[in-house]
């Protein structure tokens, strides 16, 4: 049997000049929130990311007695809460670009165990953590600023995605683009969904992937909100599984290099998701969930460079929209 890499604190390393450009990426994202409802013309703050919520699902997450590492868990039946949304930075309103997610939070008597913000990409563009907290602000300074702070976040924006090219260019990549690009007018709860980056499972490394029981679209797949609440009404739930991948070596399953498949490592599950029931729209609940996932137990806590620089942005996002309008 092949040896699980372990955790080692020097994944999550950041510079000084990394902490520093957080730290400004920080404050322009309270500073986003706080202008959000006049940009998105709603009566509440919204996420610095993953805008729009299509609906909150609730049910229950059921531990595989065959998986391993159960004692990870608190228990082998917890409550579970899956957020779906865009991930648009404003609120989208009509068709979108189908870029979704499935933040998945794990409770055990009312104590949250994990989150796990989950999106329908495997890969994500970025390993250079400075590169991308630039862009990152840059995106954020061009939704509120003033014209001349769009004029340079936009030319920041596109010196931004000039130097990211060779990451995209990454065989893994463009194969996951082109699969991408294929299924964009599937049904939103027909999708894979993946971590961003490297999560522990105890002492070890993995990457996550929910991974929905075959569903039949409904009719209006072109409204994300109609599609999902008439298939919870025709079908009474929705359900899925949960997969880890666990890595071996760096070489083939890289922490930090983001833009790349893990090689030669299988999906291994660990357990089922049943939802059953819908949060009412527009319930006040719906907007002030967190799935910040440095919030899990220390066992399934995010890691790498990019992950890290996650943290204070959900930090800074949720203190945000906290404050009342």
């Amino acid at each position: 049997m092949k040896k699980k890499l372990t955790y080692n604190p020097e994944f999550d390393a950041l510079t000084s000049k990394e902490q520093l450009l957080l730290d400004e990426l920080a404050l322009c994202i309270n500073q986003f929130v706080e202008t959000s409802p006049q940009l998105s013309k709603v009566p509440h703050r919204t996420r610095d990311a993953h805008a729009t919520t299509y609906a909150v699902l609730k049910g229950k997450f059921l531990i595989d007695k065959d998986f391993e590492e159960q004692s990870v868990f608190p228990a082998t039946m917890m409550d579970a809460v899956l957020r779906i949304s865009n991930a648009h930075m404003k609120v989208v309103k009509g068709k979108a670009v189908p870029a979704y997610g499935f933040s998945l939070k794990l409770q055990h008597k009312g104590h949250t165990t994990a989150n796990f913000p989950l999106v329908n990409f495997p890969l994500f563009p970025f390993n250079n953590a400075t590169l991308f907290l630039k862009i990152f602000k840059a995106f954020n300074r061009f939704f509120y600023g003033n014209i001349v702070q769009k004029t340079s976040s936009m030319f920041s924006i596109i010196v931004g995605f000039l130097r990211t090219l060779p990451q995209i260019l990454h065989p893994s990549f463009v194969k996951n683009l082109m699969a991408f690009i294929k299924r964009r007018n599937d049904f939103i709860l027909s999708w894979t969904y993946h971590s961003i980056g490297v999560y522990r499972l105890g002492n070890h490394l993995v990457k996550i992937r929910l991974v929905p029981d075959p569903v039949q679209p409904v009719q209006d797949t072109d409204n994300p909100n109609v599609a999902i609440a008439e298939h919870m009404v025709q079908n009474g739930q929705f359900t899925a599984r949960l997969f880890v991948q666990y890595a071996y070596n760096l070489n083939e399953q890289p922490v930090n290099e983001l833009n790349r498949e893990w090689q030669n490592s299988e999906f291994v599950p660990i357990g089922s998701l049943i939802f059953t029931s819908v949060l009412r729209k527009n319930d006040p609940q719906q907007e002030m969930l967190s799935f910040n996932p440095f919030e899990n137990t220390e066992g399934l806590k995010p890691v790498g460079k990019i992950q890290q620089l996650r943290k204070k942005a959900y930090e800074a996002s949720y203190n945000a929209r906290s404050h009342p309008l």
